[in-house]
């Protein structure tokens, strides 16, 4: 392998996953687009975190227009509210990964991955079971590389890159979820200081 299309979540993960695959002799082409962010100011941050760590780890990015949200995204996000977490985040990972599948096979780049894969918050179940699904759809392969061991490392390398380091997965029910559970935890120390 020399060559993969990695679907870049953000800019701190990629700071442990684009190393990872240098380290294997493979040269990644970063790739952005990530539909589900939410609100649209926060996609942009995002994109731009990835750009910082591209420009300084002279990694080729590749991002989509802001506009490019496919039927399938729209479709989602209508029916956000209905759906448990689980299925939320199959869905989401799904059609992520589908559309970093047809990227590939658009580009040429006959194998992709994801840097969701540094994240012990993700299912990584979901994550390989929607990356060989896109993959089969569109004639290129997946390959998973389980790099939960490392997130830790995304802390120091995000401040030694400077990069924003958002504080949930994406889309609006996740930026729920993460603050209900921030507010959880300092009820909690508030009990116990």
């Amino acid at each position: 392998m020399d060559d993969i299309l990695l679907h870049t979540c953000c800019g701190p993960c990629s700071t442990v996953v684009v190393p990872a695959w240098r380290e294997r002799g493979v040269r990644p082409l970063a790739w952005f687009a990530n539909a589900n962010i939410q609100p649209p100011v926060e996609w942009r941050r995002r994109v731009e975190s990835m750009r910082c760590y591209a420009d300084a780890a002279d990694v080729e990015l590749l991002v989509a227009a802001e506009s490019e949200q496919s039927e399938a995204w729209r479709a989602w996000a209508a029916d956000l509210g209905e759906l448990a977490a689980e299925e939320r985040c199959r869905m989401c990972l799904g059609l992520r990964l589908e559309e970093a599948a047809a990227a590939a096979a658009r580009l040429g780049v006959p194998r992709f991955s994801t840097t969701l894969s540094v994240s012990p918050y993700q299912r990584h179940d979901l994550i390989v079971a929607g990356g060989n699904a896109a993959a089969s759809k569109h004639g290129v392969s997946f390959i998973y590389l389980d790099l939960r061991d490392r997130f830790r490392d995304t802390y120091a390398e995000s401040r030694r890159y400077q990069l924003y380091r958002q504080s949930y997965c994406g889309c609006v029910a996740s930026k729920w979820e993460a603050w209900q559970q921030r507010q959880q935890r300092r009820r909690q120390k508030g009990r116990m200081g």
